[in-house]
C-alpha cells in the first residue's frame, strides 16, 4: 500500500508543478506569493464617473492613478509568472 501512496502523491505533486506529461505545462499551480499584490489591491478605485460633461483635472489624475496601479500590478504578475514557468 505504501508504494501506491507515494506514487499517488508524486503523481500529485508533478501535477501541481506541470512536471506531469498528463499536465500541460501552462496548468500548474500558482503560489501565493505571486498573486500577493492582488490580496493588497485597493477594494475601490480613486477614480468615479465624471460629474460633468468632461472630467475636471482631479477625475483624470484619479484616473490616470488607478490605471497605473493596474499597469504595476500586472506587470509584476507577468514577471513573476514567466521567471516561475522557466524550466
Amino acid at each position: 500500500m505504501m508504494g501506491y501512496e507515494f506514487s499517488l502523491m508524486k503523481e500529485r505533486i508533478d501535477a501541481l508543478s506541470g512536471a506531469s506529461s498528463k499536465t500541460a505545462a501552462g496548468l500548474r499551480a500558482v503560489r501565493i506569493e505571486d498573486v500577493q499584490p492582488l490580496l493588497q489591491f485597493p477594494a475601490n478605485p480613486k477614480s468615479a464617473k465624471a460629474g460633468g460633461a468632461s472630467p475636471t483635472k482631479a477625475e483624470f489624475d484619479a484616473l490616470v492613478d488607478d490605471v497605473h496601479k493596474i499597469w504595476t500590478f500586472l506587470a509584476a504578475q507577468s514577471m513573476a509568472l514567466q521567471d516561475r514557468s522557466k524550466p
